[in-house]
């Protein structure tokens, strides 16, 4: 079954955001340290327990586009407890989120919309139409993370609707509107209980 996919429009507003106290954001500094740190934070369902460098090097050193300064860590306390990729690709004018992960310990407090805001801002400097990322279902946390910065479902694959009306009426929220792939307005989407 394909992920769901979601675009962040150009001009969609980005909230201002003062981190909690204790924490801030740093970039990874390419040492070994730093890839140990990614590889704990992506854990939660996004690599396997047992992946090492080469899985880092997959994810972020090979990929096209990928530069060392597009990773991120939300720090608290000098800890790396959470990261975010963000990156650009000029040939397309779009931004990408990919691997957006934090440390069990940090799940559940609302942090990801820090992470989420650090990235939109970022490649929003950099003047991209439409910031892209894919999810699943389960990761209902940053679903409704991703929702709540401002991006939208897209419409690419058979049965996105009803995929987006099962998770919309799941977390309670009436409506949303969907873009298609080339991030133009498609239509509105209700949660199954309001469908119209």
């Amino acid at each position: 079954m394909a992920q769901l996919k979601m675009y962040w429009v150009k001009g969609t507003p980005i909230r201002e955001l003062t981190l909690p106290e204790g924490y801030s954001f740093s970039v990874y500094d390419g040492s070994d340290e730093d890839k140990l740190a990614w590889l704990a934070c992506c854990r939660n369902g996004l690599i396997n327990d047992d992946d090492g460098f080469d899985e880092f090097d997959s994810r972020i050193t090979y990929r096209k586009d990928c530069k060392q300064e597009d990773v991120f860590f939300l720090d608290y306390e000098g800890r790396h407890v959470g990261t975010i990729t963000a990156i650009f690709h000029p040939e397309k004018n779009c931004g990408e989120v990919h691997m957006v992960g934090m440390l069990t310990e940090f799940r559940g407090k609302g942090l990801g919309k820090y992470l989420n805001n650090k990235a939109v801002e970022k490649l929003n400097a950099q003047g991209v139409d439409y910031i892209f990322l894919t999810t699943d279902e389960w990761r209902k946390g940053a679903v409704k993370s991703y929702l709540s910065s401002g991006f939208k479902p897209v419409e690419y694959d058979e049965g996105m609707t009803q995929r987006w009306q099962a998770v919309l009426e799941e977390y309670g929220i009436d409506s949303v509107d969907m873009v298609d792939e080339d991030a133009n307005f498609f239509k509105t989407v209700y949660r199954q209980g309001l469908q119209k």
